[in-house]
């Protein structure tokens, strides 16, 4: 009965540890969330600042294009994320301007 109070002792600290590394886990999860929605946000913003020009001679539709073949979305149902393989939506989004070849 003696290390009773000792064991309990021991899962405390335990315990806390664990808190301790789940808080840290929650502020690195929150900075890289932050640096998630930041950069979104600038490769949105090298789209839009390029102006209405037509489809991929725009500067901004290159760029989405070069993310679009690193393996990436960049349509708005899943801008950003990893993609692996074709995605109508990025196509989509890509020929919105484009005149059509009246097929």
């Amino acid at each position: 009965m003696a290390a009773l109070p000792g064991r309990i002792n021991r899962l405390e600290q335990a315990l806390r540890q664990i808190c301790d590394e789940v808080d840290r886990l929650k502020q690195e999860v929150k900075a890289l969330e932050d640096e998630n929605a930041r950069l979104r946000q600038e490769v949105a913003g090298l789209y839009l600042a390029e102006g209405e020009d037509s489809g991929a001679n725009r500067p901004g539709a290159r760029n989405l294009w070069n993310l679009y073949d690193k393996g990436f979305h960049i349509c708005n149902l899943y801008f950003g994320k990893g993609r692996d393989g074709e995605c109508i939506f990025c196509y989509a989004l890509m020929n919105r301007g484009e005149p059509s070849d009246g097929a």
